[in-house]
């Protein structure tokens, strides 16, 4: 075997087994739900419009009715949930929204509150006044309230088919 073919099978697998890592959060997981704080001293809002969720997560809405600072919070850049909510909701994935953010750090508004575990999210919207974020649905528990489901890449008021692991 010469070195150009060992090298050329060492980049086809290495992009293989990348490629194979990042299939679509859609395809092999259950549905996201946007959550809120089930405490109602803390959840500001008990309904959310769908088309409302991308301005709040690019913060072009910033206060919900009422008054209270709407709060997001993210997975980290890299959480195939992040990515997955990023291309339906914001219609781009996080390393592309950077100049944006980049953009409106001069102006004083920076990007949603990022977090490194879902767990993080449900601690977070369940005690931040304001909080709205983002979990698998299967990982629900009684701190926060659904709002929204996204599934199949289309975002409802509807509660989908949930098929969880016990």
């Amino acid at each position: 075997m010469g070195p150009f073919f060992k090298h050329a099978l060492a980049a086809f697998c290495a992009f293989y087994a990348l490629a194979a890592t990042h299939v679509s959060y859609a395809e092999e997981s259950h549905p996201l739900a946007v959550i809120v704080s089930s405490n109602p001293e803390t959840a500001v809002i008990q309904q959310l419009n769908p088309r409302d969720l991308a301005p709040v997560y690019w913060k072009k809405k910033q206060y919900w009715q009422g008054g209270a600072r709407i709060r997001p919070v993210n997975l980290h850049a890299e959480h195939p949930l992040r990515i997955y909510f990023s291309k339906v909701i914001l219609d781009s994935v996080p390393s592309e929204q950077g100049d944006y953010w980049n953009g409106l750090y001069f102006h004083g508004t920076t990007p949603p509150y990022s977090v490194q575990s879902e767990e993080a999210v449900l601690r977070y919207v369940s005690i931040t006044k304001g909080a709205i974020g983002y979990v698998d649905a299967c990982n629900l528990d009684d701190r926060v309230k659904p709002l929204l489901w996204i599934d199949a890449n289309s975002v409802s008021n509807n509660k989908p088919a949930l098929r969880c692991q016990p």
